[in-house]
């Protein structure tokens, strides 16, 4: 059963002589804080403290079930993503492209204009989220792919014929809309490895 938080209005600036229960809060006019309270007799136990004229800070998740309105200033990971859904459960750092069962496959061609994107491993913001059986395609951004050698840090970067896999560009074969975006890291040999790019039509 979900715990009802109760709401009260406080008088003093650190609320020591409220003594509430677990989950009530507490709102400070002076200090102008929201004050959740752990029900402790001392009182003036802070669980948390909102400031409405400054600052909000938070050691955990903030979870809520409206929008969140705000300007974002910084993001953990590093592509912008959208969900898809896909003919399989491909892993992370596959070079896929619109087409197959469903809305996107793995790539199969050398060069293949329908490339979509990557697989991502951790989206900085994911479009269609609502769409859980889909799969997040990195659109823009850095973000780890399957790469086949050899390549060098800043080549373009296209659909190889091993399927999923990325390769440098040849330039004989350019096509408008092949191109993926370009190596961050060098692979000297033939090898496939999984290195990170910049997802986007450079």
């Amino acid at each position: 059963m979900p715990t009802t938080l109760q709401f009260r209005r406080g008088t003093t600036a650190q609320n020591d002589a409220f003594t509430g229960a677990a989950g009530e809060l507490t709102f400070d006019t002076t200090l102008n804080t929201i004050i959740a309270h752990d029900g402790s007799t001392a009182g003036g136990h802070t669980l948390v403290t909102t400031n409405f004229g400054a600052d909000i800070t938070t050691s955990g998740n903030v979870t809520t079930s409206s929008y969140f309105v705000g300007t974002a200033t910084t993001a953990k990971y590093a592509d912008l993503a959208e969900r898809y859904l896909a003919d399989d459960n491909y892993e992370p750092g596959t070079v896929v492209a619109f087409g197959g069962t469903y809305e996107i496959t793995k790539t199969t061609e050398s060069h293949q204009r329908s490339v979509a994107g990557v697989i991502s491993t951790k989206p900085a913001y994911l479009m269609n989220e609502a769409e859980e059986n889909g799969l997040p395609v990195a659109l823009q951004g850095r973000v780890p792919c399957n790469v086949k050698g050899p390549i060098n840090k800043g080549d373009l970067v296209v659909a190889s014929d091993e399927p999923g896999v990325a390769q440098r560009l040849d330039d004989a074969k350019y096509m408008p809309g092949c191109v993926l975006g370009k190596a961050l890291e060098t692979i000297e040999s033939n090898e496939t490895k999984h290195i990170e790019v910049v997802v986007g039509r450079l």
